[in-house]
């Protein structure tokens, strides 16, 4: 498996890092960690060049890409240069084939091409703000705008500002569960009848999972209600059968991609697969031309084809989040979820100090501010075997504690 490029591999102390015992002023709100919180993980730019050496703020699979995909890359560049000149016609054609054969052999004529799940998340965003559905799914009655469209929060931030018109259902508790988040989907499914809820399925950034199993019974209790699961991160955590792909209700949109479960976010390749024949074809007027590029539709066909490498992987990166756990429980005892994912999330009511402290040690971890429908904490993504590992002890022994035993 590929250790990402430029991984240290011995312990960095940073200038201005505290002395061990000492508790350090305030993170300003000018310092870089204050405004990579208000970004997207691996957005490194306010930090100065070499600040950080493990970056731990990425949501993706940090084994990829795969390497056998360069050679597919190469193939193309090098030996039919020709297929660039042309507009990508059909190129889609092979990619949603691979697609419907990674969620399981659904029929891919039920799969959207598009420049991954953000598109969708936008077009998605724009068609639910008009007049919405009521009555059954597809047909359009007026409906309040924003009265229609329910987000199970937290969630992304891209989808919570894309949907910022919508119903925010947060969690009451200070640390949510599944049992929470189930509970509020059903409400929101009641509330929203005739309308949409959106929810992210593992949830981002705690990695809450709901089961297939209840998601498609609250699905068919309210079947005027359209469930739009973005499953991104699904492919970290098990294969096909965790999908709702393939169910036979009209009323379920799934969101995919290839880009998190093989490590390569900046091929822009995802797919929205839903039986609703007039919602897919709403979707469809509003993307572009072309929706693929063909080196997107390239990398990412070639990829999906390769489901022993996402196995093996997938496999290297549960142990590997197994030991963060404990790692992190060590210091931060019950405020760390438990969750079958690629990263962590730790509940603490200021993240900053604990982000700025770890930055001090050259690690990047994402850290999420509270206010509105946001959760508060850091959510740190599994290291990469011991090497790495040993680098976040490292700078979590020098955690003041305070930081650790009031977070």
């Amino acid at each position: 498996m590929h250790k990402p490029t430029g991984t240290p591999i011995t312990p960095k102390r940073r200038a201005g890092q505290p002395a061990e015992g000492t508790l350090p002023s305030r993170t300003p709100v000018s310092s870089p960690v204050y405004e990579t919180a208000h970004r997207q993980g691996g957005d490194l730019r306010s930090y100065s060049a070499g600040q950080i050496s493990l970056d731990l703020s990425v949501c993706h699979n940090r084994y990829g890409p795969p390497r056998h995909i360069l050679k597919s890359v190469h193939e193309l560049l090098v030996k039919h240069p020709e297929d660039l000149a042309p507009p990508p016609y059909g190129c889609e054609v092979p990619y949603l084939e691979a697609f419907a054969a990674h969620l399981g052999g659904v029929d891919p004529d039920h799969l959207l091409p598009g420049r991954g799940v953000t598109e969708f998340l936008t077009v998605l965003a724009r068609v639910l703000s008009s007049p919405l559905h009521g009555g059954s799914v597809g047909s359009e009655l007026p409906c309040p705008r924003g009265r229609g469209v329910g987000v199970i929060a937290p969630d992304y931030t891209e989808t919570m500002s894309l949907f910022h018109y919508a119903d925010f259902h947060s969690p009451t508790n200070p640390q949510d569960s599944a049992e929470q988040r189930l509970h509020r989907l059903r409400q929101a499914m009641t509330r929203h009848t005739g309308g949409a809820v959106i929810l992210s399925n593992p949830c981002n950034p705690t990695g809450i999972f709901l089961t297939r199993e209840d998601l498609l019974q609250v699905a068919d209790e309210h079947p005027s209600t359209l469930l739009v699961v973005d499953e991104e991160y699904l492919g970290l955590r098990g294969g096909p059968e965790l999908s709702l792909a393939g169910t036979d209700l009209d009323n379920v949109v799934v969101l995919q991609s290839a880009g998190k479960s093989y490590g390569m976010v900046g091929v822009r390749a995802g797919v929205l697969w839903t039986r609703n024949d007039q919602l897919r074809q709403r979707v469809a007027s509003q993307l572009i031309r072309w929706p693929l590029s063909l080196l997107d539709a390239h990398v990412a066909t070639a990829a999906l084809y390769d489901k022993a490498w996402l196995a093996v992987t997938r496999a290297a990166i549960h142990d590997d989040a197994a030991r963060l756990e404990t790692l992190l429980a060590s210091v931060f005892g019950s405020r760390v979820v438990d969750a079958q994912l690629h990263y962590r999330f730790v509940h603490l009511p200021d993240p900053l100090p604990v982000a700025e402290h770890l930055s001090n040690c050259g690690i990047a971890v994402r850290a999420f501010i509270p206010g509105g429908a946001r959760v508060s904490g850091i959510r740190v993504t599994a290291p990469n075997g011991p090497q790495e590992l040993a680098l976040l002890t490292d700078a979590l022994t020098t955690l003041p504690s305070i930081w650790a035993s009031t977070a």
